[in-house]
């Protein structure tokens, strides 16, 4: 019993005491009625805790028996009474003193373990560093232009795979099943060794080879890195590479750099050609009319002069974009300098634009188009360029099985040569195919469009944190507004009631 609660006991034995002392004084002392010990057992609401309260005899009343307590216990059905604790209970209630709450615990169950989903501990730079969107402050800078590389041996990441709970049991002997859960799952890819660690808990990858940690799906994995020390030019020709590519100066006119990952040029890209499966960053800029960057995913850059980017998440222009075509499916964002912005040219965005400034003191046309992703509209296009296609070619296997039928309503196969009935078989099997071919893209393009219907939910937005200048066109899902004066610190959106777009604070 704590300290705590045998004060408090001690401290009312002694106000009981003084009371009976007064009362036997005054007179007033009630005759004792003799009472035996009782006890009662309560279950905690989640079955796993048994409580024996108990109180003392009173008078010459009978004192509790600690067998017929256990053996009673047991008839109800309790399992791992503690025999001794129930003595030590009656002993103690014997010397007058009640037992209840975590005092008189006499039997407990086995808790169920809950499964661990596993987690991964990275120990080298996995991506570049990202701006935030809600604070700039937050951008580490030092790595915004960082490639994460590895070399062969290098400790990636360590493992600490998921593990199942176990069920517990309650006082009474039931299973207490163990919480479900959706585990965490990794795989490995053929750039990576996986080895266990010391306590066979853990597994620990290491970089088999020289290249860029990289960890999407659930897959962590090392892609091959191609590293061209100095620029892209005669010496090196045009770059095309099934990893990543990291070109330590620059893109010189005429040449090209594909990759199937990531692209990471230091210097610029001088009227030239950079395609990227992953990412593409471009430390320097981008200049020039021919200039074309094309990423999978996302697209960052020092300035764009005059080029054109296309990214099919985001793009973000860390200084300025001049006369420049820039088209992402998620967002546009140009961080700006001494008030330039996005000056001139058109910018295209899935969802949202943010710059410092729109336009130019001299008015140069420039567009910015929000809520509509130029990457869906695409593909829409090519899947009804290739379902006219498969419908065209449908319509001449019908009429070349027409042209092998004859004049009559219906085919007669005895009239027709081995080599015709050769050809009608195989005219028939393609105009199934192609029927197939079409219902499958009509199916696809429905599901472009509901995609494009689902998209609208999210409320376009055109954020100018500095000044949009006059002959500014804003664009949102098809609403049009001109810009006739200068404004400041202002955002457009759709207002949906009057089918118009609005302006509102920054």
């Amino acid at each position: 019993m704590s300290d705590m609660r045998m004060a408090n006991i001690d401290k009312l034995t002694l106000e009981i005491e003084k009371l009976l002392a007064d009362a036997e004084v005054t007179g007033a002392l009630p005759q004792v009625e003799d009472r035996d010990a009782s006890w009662e057992v309560r279950i905690s609401d989640d079955g796993l805790t048994a409580y024996l309260d108990m109180y003392p005899a009173v008078g010459n009343g009978v004192s509790p028996d600690p067998l017929g307590i256990c053996t009673e216990l047991e008839e109800m059905g309790i399992r791992r009474v503690d025999r001794d604790r129930v003595m030590a209970l009656v002993t103690l209630c014997d010397s007058g003193y009640p037992a209840s709450g975590e005092d008189a615990v006499v039997a407990r169950g086995v808790p169920p373990e809950s499964p661990s989903p596993g987690r991964v501990e990275f120990l080298v730079l996995m991506e570049r560093a990202k701006r935030s969107e809600d604070d700039e402050a937050s951008v580490d800078w030092k790595n915004l232009w960082l490639t994460p590389s590895v070399h062969e041996g290098d400790v990636i990441a360590k493992i600490y795979p998921p593990k199942e709970g176990t069920d517990g049991v309650d006082v009474y002997g039931n299973a207490l099943p163990a919480a479900s859960h959706t585990f965490f799952r990794i795989r490995y890819g053929d750039g990576v060794n996986v080895s266990e660690g010391e306590d066979g808990t853990v597994e620990i990858a290491s970089a088999r080879t020289v290249g860029q940690p990289v960890f999407r799906d659930n897959v962590l994995d090392v892609d091959p890195l191609l590293v061209i020390n100095g620029d892209v030019n005669i010496s090196t020709g045009s770059i095309d590479f099934t990893g990543s590519v990291l070109v330590s100066g620059s893109v010189l006119e005429g040449f090209s750099v594909k990759a199937e990952r990531d692209v990471n040029v230091q210097g610029w890209v001088y009227n030239a050609r950079v395609q990227a499966g992953g990412s593409c960053s471009v430390k320097g800029g981008v200049t020039g009319e021919r200039s074309l960057l094309l990423a999978g995913e996302d697209v960052r850059v020092g300035v764009v002069e005059y080029a054109e980017i296309s990214a099919s998440r985001k793009v973000e222009v860390f200084v300025y974009a001049l006369f420049a075509m820039l088209e992402a499916g998620e967002s546009i964002y140009v961080q700006g300098r001494n008030r330039r912005g996005v000056v001139g040219g058109t910018c295209i965005a899935g969802a949202c634009i943010e710059a410092l400034s729109a336009g130019s003191p001299m008015e140069s046309s420039t567009q910015l188009e929000a809520g509509r992703d130029p990457f869906q509209a695409r593909i829409l296009q090519e899947l009804d360029r290739k379902k006219e296609a498969l419908l065209a070619m449908q319509k001449k296997i019908e009429q070349a099985i027409l042209s092998i039928k004859g004049t009559g309503p219906n085919f007669d196969m005895d009239t027709l040569t081995e080599e015709e009935k050769g050809k009608l078989f195989l005219l028939v099997q393609y105009h199934g195919k192609m029927k197939s071919s079409v219902a499958e893209l009509a199916a696809r393009i429905d599901d472009e469009k509901r995609a494009s219907i689902a998209e609208k939910r999210i409320m376009p937005r055109i954020r100018i944190r500095d000044r949009v200048y006059p002959n500014v066109t804003l664009k949102i899902w098809g609403q049009t507004l001109v810009v006739k004066q200068q404004e400041f610190h202002v955002s457009f959106f759709m207002d949906k009631d009057r089918g118009v777009i609005a302006r509102g604070g920054f």
